[in-house]
């Protein structure tokens, strides 16, 4: 019988970060795991032990994943611009940090060894590093979505990358076991664990897939989330942890519950940013109404929502930032969805999520701004946050109706049924 915890799970076995959870790693043993963070921070749990952090200390660019070295007294964490971190008995092997990369790195795989380990970015690049060998990439090939996260074979001769649509790609003694890609999906696929001859991928909503030998204990799709799903881990036994983007932790089969991270994506005055399947609202709840949220624009298909200035901003789906100044625009960000979508912020205050990063629906990506004059305000005559929305690539839509679904929580409609007209005054 499937275990499923997290939420309402002593407080003691809590703890608080500052900056949003990322990845969950089990111990060799599987009494235990680590959750990281962000920032760098590190959370052990169970038999985990803590070997160090880069809490507190300054990243060039935020940590996205992490591995565990075969004795379990190490790990390393990886940023998005390739750094590595080493901690306990893990090995520095390489990186790529300070080098171009196309795309920034989304996973990491360690080596049976623990003497090397893979780096995979979202065009499905691989970078191998120590004893880690090279047995091809998708990077320069087309994909149809970002690779979102990779895992080894057993022995390490071989590995699985896995994209946001749920396409699988083995290289080595891989095998391929099925996938989801071209398969209709009603979050995307946010990572992937393996079992001795399979594996099995989670969606944001915490919907789980399995193929090949790994067992399917249980799922949160189709249930009501705090916050998107971001991760997955198998346990030794055959269960897998699955982890939130407010660090909640939902354990399934043999893998069992040692405490969780308290991450809030919310403002000190209470505003909430509740998913709405893969979505999340796009500004704090207690600062918009739907009045707001559906207002036409002045011009073009677009949304104006007049927001005191520092007001928080978050990414309303899953994908990658790039942060940019224009005129017109001042300080902006486009997030590149999973959906799909191209998503255009303008008149930030404040920016934080850093270039290149690869960010979950419901994080905070700045602070909205627009006060004429004011540094990053562009052509603004007002406070307000200006949203885009472009599918395909260069089509204005108009976002109300999907800002819209998010605040009622309802299911939001498919982005090429998002009108290309009558959204403006």
């Amino acid at each position: 019988m499937s275990t499923v915890v997290g939420v309402a799970q002593p407080a003691s076995a809590d703890v608080s970060s500052a900056a949003a959870p990322v990845t969950l790693a089990s111990t060799p043993s599987g009494n235990g795991y680590w959750i990281a963070a962000r920032d760098g921070g590190v959370f052990a749990f169970g038999d985990a032990p803590f070997h160090g952090s880069m809490g507190g200390k300054p990243l060039n660019a935020p940590v996205t994943a992490m591995a565990v070295t075969k004795t379990g007294r190490g790990y390393w964490l990886v940023a998005t611009d390739g750094g590595i971190f080493s901690f306990g008995d893990a090995q520095f092997y390489g990186s790529m940090g300070g080098k171009p990369l196309n795309k920034p790195i989304v996973g990491m795989a360690a080596t049976p060894s623990g003497a090397g380990y893979w780096l995979v970015a979202s065009d499905g690049g691989i970078f191998a590093f120590g004893d880690a060998q090279f047995y091809g990439s998708m990077g320069g090939k087309p994909l149809n979505k970002p690779i979102v996260g990779m895992t080894a074979t057993p022995n390490g001769a071989g590995y699985w990358l896995v994209a946001s649509d749920g396409g699988i790609f083995a290289f080595g003694n891989a095998q391929f076991y099925g996938s989801m890609g071209g398969k209709a999906l009603n979050a995307p696929v946010v990572g992937l664990s393996r079992s001795t001859a399979g594996y099995r991928m989670v969606a944001s909503d915490g919907g789980v897939f399995s193929f090949g030998d790994a067992p399917f204990h249980g799922s949160m799709g189709g249930q009501s989330l705090a916050a998107p799903m971001v991760g997955i881990a198998s346990h030794p036994g055959g269960g897998y942890w699955m982890l939130g983007l407010d660090g909640g932790v939902f354990s399934f089969g043999t893998a069992r519950y040692f405490g969780r991270v308290v991450y809030k994506t919310s403002t000190s005055t209470g505003g909430s940013v509740p998913p709405s399947r893969a979505y999340a609202l796009l500004l704090p709840r207690n600062t918009v109404t739907a009045a707001k949220l559906t207002a036409k624009h002045h011009d073009y298909p677009a949304v104006d929502i007049t927001e005191p200035v520092g007001t928080p901003f978050y990414a309303v789906i899953s994908g990658s930032v790039t942060n940019f100044n224009d005129a017109k625009c001042g300080y902006g960000v486009q997030l590149v969805g999973d959906d799909g979508g191209v998503y255009v912020y303008c008149h930030a205050s404040q920016r934080s999520a850093a270039n290149g990063a690869r960010v979950a629906a419901g994080t905070q990506l700045g602070q909205s701004g627009g006060a004429r004059g004011a540094a990053g305000a562009g052509s603004s005559t007002g406070p307000h946050l200006h949203l885009q929305l472009k599918y395909p690539a260069g089509q204005l839509r108009c976002p109300q109706q999907l800002l819209l679904a998010t605040f009622n929580n309802t299911t939001p409609p498919a982005l090429t049924a998002l009108p290309t007209s009558g959204c403006t005054a």
